[in-house]
């Protein structure tokens, strides 16, 4: 949205400032939906081992929890690397903001 009393160089400076907004809207978006199916599937491991599910059946969900592990690991990195370029954080995210689950070894 162009604004009139800007000068063509304010009207672009605030454009970029909407695209870096909607950046990291859309990354942080994906990467809370990361950390909550990550939750779900350790909650549903959590349960598979308490109702004696076989092996077979929990390795294939442990694999499903390590994928979508590493992709909120991306998505965490990429969190980072865009607040960093667009100068609102200098320092890597503190762990705690966004945790992600240990990786899990598969049972025998």
């Amino acid at each position: 949205m162009l604004n009139p009393k800007n000068t063509p160089f304010d009207n672009w400076q605030d454009e970029i400032a909407r695209e870096k907004y909607s950046a990291l809207r859309r990354i942080s978006e994906n990467l809370s939906n990361c950390l909550k199916e990550l939750e779900l599937i350790d909650n549903n491991i959590k349960s598979a081992i308490a109702e004696d599910l076989s092996c077979h059946d929990i390795n294939k969900m442990i694999e499903n929890f390590n994928r979508m592990r590493e992709d909120a690991e991306e998505w965490r990195y990429y969190l980072t690397v865009t607040m960093e370029s667009s100068g609102f954080f200098y320092s890597r995210l503190n762990a705690d903001v966004y945790r992600i689950l240990l990786r899990m070894d598969p049972i025998s």
